[in-house]
């Protein structure tokens, strides 16, 4: 489903109001919707820059709130100060749209150790690993923003609308799809394990089929291809992990997702790599007491983390 350019210039006027209240503080939800469509940015900026409709609607319904605003502020602070009245009064206004939902996206969270799947509305599934968080418009489901971590995609093809991830600005397009997306910052990852995956980031395109993956080490990176295990990608849900030739970094992140325990890699482990599966049964410290002499290094408790430490280097 596409949105209008006024059901567009009407949610992104309910940001730029909800985003200059000082109560604010869905700036992962903002910038979800602003990834999700390349016309959102443009609207948002529309938003910020001409404040005449501001104008018009305070008139219409002057809110309680702006009285708390200098009699000499400039009109874009006045409004801005009266940001939850006048977002109340801008839903009154436009009546029954998608502004009339909580916000224009809906965003789901997993705590560190904590699965979640969630079923979209067009038949599609996301399983999310811990400490990972995507959005979408539940009235739009098929594209889906993942702002961090890892998730499961369980795609129900549609050929006529393909579903799409987006991921520090690339699109991951479906071709009839289950595949598995790790992004940390401008990092990512992505691996097939059934049908296949187009790449498009700027002018690139790649098309990853199964057991096809891709890593770049950040967003001004080239991608890296390599072959996967199509029966291991995603085997996170299942209490596995499965490595060929990964750094230890990579596995820190992956067990800080899965045991919920901060793993920092630290004197040397990070030029580690390992080849193998880890379990992930039991409690965090059984965890990573089976880990350790596969992986080669110790773990040492300090609080909440841990600490990787190559097995041969001696503590002083």
């Amino acid at each position: 489903m596409e949105q209008g350019s006024g059901m567009i210039g009407e949610a992104a006027r309910l940001w730029a109001i909800r985003a200059h209240d000082a109560s604010f503080a869905d700036w992962d939800g903002l910038t979800a919707w602003l990834e999700s469509d390349p016309r959102h940015l443009t609207a948002y900026e529309a938003a910020l820059e001409n404040d005449s409709w501001a104008a018009q609607l305070f008139a219409a319904h002057p809110p309680v709130a702006a009285s708390t605003a200098p009699a000499h502020s400039p009109l874009r602070g006045r409004w801005f100060a009266a940001g939850g009245a006048m977002a109340a009064a801008l839903v009154a206004v436009v009546g029954s749209t998608v502004l009339l939902r909580d916000a224009p996206v809906r965003e789901v969270a997993t705590a560190r150790g904590e699965h979640r799947t969630v079923d979209l509305a067009d038949g599609s599934r996301v399983m999310l690993n811990g400490d990972t968080r995507v959005s979408f418009d539940p009235d739009a489901p098929r594209q889906v923003t993942l702002a961090q971590g890892e998730a499961l995609f369980d795609v129900k093809h549609d050929a006529k609308e393909p579903f799409v991830v987006v991921a520090d600005g690339t699109r991951l397009v479906d071709i009839g799809t289950v595949f598995n997306v790790v992004r940390s910052g401008g990092a990512l990852d992505v691996a097939v394990a059934e049908g296949a995956v187009d790449y498009e980031a700027g002018k690139q395109r790649i098309r990853l089929n199964q057991g096809d993956a891709l890593s770049r080490a950040d967003r001004d990176a080239a991608p890296a291809l390599r072959r996967a295990s199509p029966e291991g990608i995603g085997s996170w849900q299942s209490g596995q992990l499965h490595y060929d030739d990964a750094t230890l970094d990579q596995v820190a992140r992956d067990l800080s997702r899965n045991t919920g325990r901060s793993i920092r890699v630290a004197n040397g482990a990070a030029r580690l790599r390992f080849t193998g599966t880890l379990v992930l049964r039991g409690p965090p410290r059984e965890v990573l007491a089976r880990a350790g002499p596969l992986l080669g290094v110790t773990f040492a408790e300090q609080g909440d983390s841990w600490t990787m430490t190559p097995a041969n280097v001696r503590r002083r």
